[in-house]
């Protein structure tokens, strides 16, 4: 796998460093407050996980399943489909929805659309990376981790074709050349 990586832009190391410091965010912004995290599968599931781990209170945790992409397009869908909806009861909880990343901002309408009708007391988004460039709809994350350009990455959960979720780094794949 590593052969097809061009280059890591965000190393493990500071992944790790960047997690705990949201997660210390999110501890003093909801630490007196009832708080369900629903994260976004598949891309979201590791980023979850490693936050959590760093929350000291009870939270609850529910997974939406949405499909953005279609087979190995690097560039999603017009419309995200949800595959598999949230099961908790969120009324009047505090709601973060936490995802891999925010670009077109299509997956996380719709993911927030759900949520909303659901009558919760408030809903924030928190993501590891945020890609403004490629942002088709007016969302910004509440919760960031990191800043990208435009250029499709894989790692710590996100993929291609569904393979590289399993890299502890974010990084650009090397362009197939033709033979």
């Amino acid at each position: 796998m590593e052969a097809e990586i061009e280059k890591i832009i965000i190393s493990e190391a500071d992944i790790k460093d960047r997690v705990r410091e949201l997660a210390e965010r999110i501890i003093a912004d909801y630490e007196r407050k009832e708080l369900t995290m629903i994260g976004i599968l598949n891309g979201g599931l590791i980023f979850l996980a490693d936050l959590i781990r760093h929350i000291p209170f009870a939270v609850k945790i529910d997974t939406v399943r949405v499909n953005a992409y279609a087979g190995n397009a690097t560039y999603p869908k017009r419309e995200a489909d949800i595959v598999d909806s949230i099961r908790l009861n969120v009324k009047d909880e505090h709601v973060l929805v936490v995802d891999d990343i925010l670009d077109t901002g299509k997956t996380l309408l719709k993911t927030l659309d759900i949520v909303k009708k659901l009558n919760p007391l408030s809903v924030k988004v928190c993501v590891l990376l945020n890609k403004q460039e490629r942002r088709e709809r007016e969302i910004n994350p509440d919760y960031c981790c990191f800043e990208v350009e435009n250029r499709f990455v894989v790692g710590y959960g996100l993929d291609y074709d569904n393979r590289y979720r399993n890299l502890p780094y974010i990084a650009v794949l090397r362009e197939k050349q033709d033979k």
